[in-house]
């Protein structure tokens, strides 16, 4: 055996500052950390993880944290660059890849999500902000009941971007499902409903009943209809006006966006999110909240196109959110600031 590793964050390349196309690709490029004691040492702000739970007819999900590693169009130079909105280096969050968290097949997703539960917690225990990536929505069960444990129930808003508002009823012999997990979270207690914030509400759910049940349990929601009717910055501003000052847990569903932006997701339902907005829903929340966990999931490589535009827009999406950390962090308070070096052209 060769001699024991200090804790600390290594690459796992030849050429550290490499393109992807010489390296062995990580998320955004990042150094690797494979216990605690690793995102501890190097004092770690962002630590990213795979998630590779399949729970959609249409299998793949559980590939997209690979292909998010690798994709034709990431810049995966050492994790850097400045976000173009409002002029923050990314780069200066201290951020690692920290493998993924195992899978089996759809029938063990109770073990399934206890291995991702142990992941969140150990970011978590750390101080470090855990964003998952890829899998299937089923996975929030898993952020959800580790948040619940380290901060309690009713101390964190989540904030949930989807075509499909998730609280079915338990189904197919099982009581959490990627359908079900909210209603799951809520019932059992691990969550209140009134910590729920839905953005992008459509598809043909809820229901009558379900939409009662929404209302009982005093979820908050904001459907494409409310969006179509108000305009999106009239939603937007509701949407930080009722999480202000809370700790936010994002988990994005990549459907929550028009299929126009994402073909490649299980679960399509036209008329969403513009990429756009999504983009700046993200980096808004970056700013103006404390943000203490986020996923993004239901990307399916299968299904993407030649070019890869889902997984490229679920990059974005990612740098804009630490973007916005990064933001808050040098004391941007306005969740709609713009960089004025931006606003102009050069010869102004």
């Amino acid at each position: 055996m060769g001699a024991k590793r200090e804790p600390g964050l290594f690459y796992p390349n030849r050429y550290t500052f490499g393109p992807n196309w010489t390296a062995i690709p990580t998320f955004l490029g990042a150094p690797i950390a494979q216990t605690p004691e690793d995102l501890k040492a190097a004092k770690v702000d962002i630590a990213m993880f795979g998630m590779t739970i399949g729970d959609q007819v249409l299998p793949g999900g559980r590939f997209a944290a690979q292909q998010m590693r690798s994709l034709i169009d990431y810049m995966s130079y050492p994790a850097q660059g400045e976000d173009q909105f409002i002029g923050v280096d990314i780069g200066k969050l201290v951020m690692a890849d920290y493998g993924n968290a195992a899978a089996n097949w759809m029938a063990d997703n109770q073990v399934n999500l206890d291995e991702v539960h142990k992941i969140v917690s150990e970011i978590l225990s750390t101080d470090a902000i855990p964003v998952g990536i890829g899998g299937t929505h089923i996975q929030s069960y898993g952020f959800m009941t580790a948040l619940a444990e380290k901060y309690g129930p009713g101390e964190v808003a989540i904030v949930h971007v989807d075509a499909h508002y998730d609280a079915y009823k338990a189904g197919a012999g099982r009581f959490v499902h990627n359908g079900s997990f909210f209603k799951l979270a809520v019932d059992s207690g691990v969550i209140k409903g009134s910590d729920i914030y839905q953005v992008g509400l459509r598809g043909t759910t809820p229901g009558a009943y379900d939409l009662n049940w929404m209302r009982e349990n005093k979820l908050n929601f904001h459907f494409q209809a409310e969006i179509e009717k108000y305009g999106w910055d009239a939603v937007l501003a509701k949407l930080l006006s009722e999480v202000k000052g809370r700790k936010v847990y994002i988990t994005f569903d990549m459907d929550g966006v028009d299929p126009a932006y994402v073909p490649g997701v299980g679960s399509q339902d036209p008329d969403g999110l513009t990429a756009g907005q999504a983009i700046q829903l993200v980096r808004a929340l970056g700013i103006q909240n404390q943000i203490v966990a986020a996923e993004f999931n239901e990307y399916n490589p299968f299904l993407d196109d030649a070019h890869q535009t889902t997984g490229i827009l679920m990059d974005r999406l990612i740098r804009s959110l630490l973007g916005g950390i990064q933001g808050r962090r040098e004391g941007i308070e306005d969740p709609f600031y713009y960089d004025p070096e931006r606003l102009v052209h050069a010869n102004q």
